[in-house]
């Protein structure tokens, strides 16, 4: 047994399929099914069940599983701390998001603080998400709405940021009159919204079901400038959070108040516990805390603010 046969026993152990995991690895499924076949007679026990055409862990592999990622992390851990007294600055991090309106400028201001990383970043759902951290494609993943831990996938999130929705509205529509607005009031409503997957689609979605809403949506974009634009050009009304409206407060007369305990949005950063002694992992979670305690009493009271305005 060697290193190489751990990684491929995880990854198959993720994928849930051997095909798939010899796919993605890059060899032929018979010589990874030899590796595995090799595992179980070295330890004297069948570590996978045959469910259908996937397989899962037994109660045998769980315990394999979880012993070879504590192992894996060690090795991850000895190379980075061979980098660091060797002097090698270029570190990588990979973070996937859902958000449109938070990554970037994190990632901006990340880099400001830390030239020596390369910050890998990908715009992904939920469910994209959360294969990734099984599978090591992506060390943090940053969703709204937040992750659920997975302590056998050693998978833990932190709930970093609260956010708010409101309603941007055209010039001169009638809604503007008003101090806010329910989700059953955009009926028929003619709406420019970010892409299915996205974070604010997300509660769209949901709210929009939970209402039996049917509005008309007109403009599906991720380019937060560009639903901006196409608002502003009469095509549409759109959700935004008051945190947007921290970089744009020209646009807080043109919005109006959500009156809905669903207009909250919870951001979570999730990433494997057992890789936080990693010293690139711990860099870049202690600098997602700092930035968002900050970013959050900022809009906190930027929150109140325009509350207020609103409602004059």
């Amino acid at each position: 047994m060697d290193i190489r046969d751990l990684r491929y026993f995880c990854l198959t152990a993720e994928l849930e399929h051997v095909s798939k995991a010899a796919e993605k690895l890059g060899i032929a499924q018979p010589y990874l099914t030899k590796i595995v076949g090799q595992l179980e007679n070295e330890f004297g026990a069948e570590l996978f069940d045959k469910v259908g055409r996937k397989i899962k862990l037994n109660n045998y592999g769980e315990v394999f599983y979880r012993n070879a990622k504590r192992i894996l992390a060690d090795v991850d851990k000895l190379y980075t701390e061979m980098d660091f007294v060797q002097e090698k600055n270029s570190r990588t991090i990979s973070l996937m998001c859902n958000t449109e309106a938070h990554a970037h400028g994190m990632i901006v201001e990340f880099q400001k603080k830390n030239a020596n990383y390369a910050l890998k970043f990908a715009h992904a759902t939920k469910k994209e998400m959360v294969e990734a951290l099984r599978t090591g494609d992506a060390d943090f993943a940053l969703c709204d709405p937040a992750i659920d831990d997975d302590p056998i996938r050693n998978i833990v999130t932190e709930l970093v940021f609260l956010d708010t929705a409101c309603l941007l509205l055209p010039p001169g529509h009638p809604m503007l009159s008003r101090k806010s607005i329910r989700f059953e009031d955009m009926q028929g409503e003619r709406l420019v919204a970010p892409p299915k997957g996205g974070a604010m689609r997300n509660h769209i979605d949901f709210a929009f079901e939970k209402y039996s809403v049917r509005p008309n949506i007109v403009c599906e974009t991720h380019d937060l400038n560009l639903i901006i634009q196409a608002v502003s050009s009469g095509l549409g009304s759109a959700f935004m959070s008051y945190s947007v409206l921290e970089k744009y407060p020209e646009l807080v007369p043109f919005c109006i108040e959500v009156d809905s305990p669903d207009k909250y949005g919870n951001m979570g950063l999730s990433y494997n516990s057992l890789a936080l002694e990693n010293r690139n992992m711990q860099d870049f979670l202690s600098f997602c805390r700092a930035y968002f305690k900050v970013l959050q009493g900022k809009i906190d009271l930027r929150t109140a603010m325009n509350a207020e305005k609103l409602k004059k």
